[in-house]
């Protein structure tokens, strides 16, 4: 295994002891003494007119598949122009993490098929201590497929109440599209990361970063549509933040409706 990959990077940390920082860490919204930890919040925001969401074409399973209401979810903004969906994640692979905030995390994180679509749209794991469990909650099999760069490649057939669990082992760098081989119009995506500093953002277009290391870090943000999310400030979708302990407001950040375009 090379020096250099992610999984060495973290397993050394671990044997080290440098996974975690002997701080204890303060719960959402409290204040912490110097040098501890920040929650990182922020909103954003499209900059125009919501789109129209497309109707999806129902080709399978018609009967169970058709009934549903199926929007194009690549593009999802909310009524007061929250973007939906968008990653926003530590850049750094070797980050500190806060005891308390691991403890508290879950251990598993569900992509459910209901409705003939996955359920979240997109999601966020921690690799090597989330495990991925995928379900099948409709009344018609299921396929997950997905391809990562790091980690192995999946081909799930999900029977009706099937229940699968998939290991990340490693961190990703960007997302990874999930698909349906039965059902094309379905996707969704996965990211994982070394470490469990990585929000998506909610219908309203708020995201929250719980118990980040204090200090000056480098966030990436990344939308399906156009991948890193560029502003005049965020070259390629970076940006810098001097995490401070308690809360640290990015405030509302608005984006371009061009930036969006296909």
């Amino acid at each position: 295994m090379s020096s250099q990959s992610p999984l060495y990077r973290r397993r050394f940390l671990q044997a080290a002891g440098l996974g975690v920082a002997a701080a204890a860490c303060p719960m959402l919204g409290s204040a912490a003494p110097a040098g501890a930890w920040g929650d990182l919040v922020g909103r954003l925001v499209y900059d125009g007119r919501a789109p129209e969401r497309k109707k999806l074409e129902v080709t399978k399973d018609v009967e169970c598949c058709g009934k549903f209401d199926l929007r194009d979810e690549s593009l999802i903004v909310g009524p007061q122009g929250g973007l939906a969906n968008a990653y926003v994640y530590l850049r750094s692979d070797d980050a500190p993490v806060c005891p308390e905030l691991k403890s508290r995390l879950p251990k598993k994180v569900v992509l459910d098929n209901r409705d003939c679509i996955f359920v979240p749209h997109c999601l966020a794991v921690w690799a090597g201590e989330q495990t991925l469990e995928i379900i099948n909650s409709d009344p018609v099999g299921q396929n997950v497929a997905f391809s990562p760069l790091y980690n192995p490649a999946a081909n799930i057939v999900l029977p009706v109440d099937a229940k699968v669990t998939y290991e990340f082992e490693m961190g990703e760098r960007v997302p990874v599209k999930v698909l349906c081989n039965y059902h094309p119009w379905e996707s969704g995506y996965i990211l994982a990361r070394e470490n469990p500093y990585l929000a998506v953002t909610a219908a309203d277009g708020t995201f929250r970063i719980p118990s980040l290391p204090a200090g000056t870090w480098e966030f990436q943000v990344w939308h399906e549509r156009m991948g890193y999310l560029d502003t005049p400030a965020w070259r390629r979708g970076r940006f810098e933040f001097d995490i401070q302990p308690g809360k640290n407001d990015l405030g509302e950040v608005k984006l371009s409706p061009s930036s969006f375009e296909q």
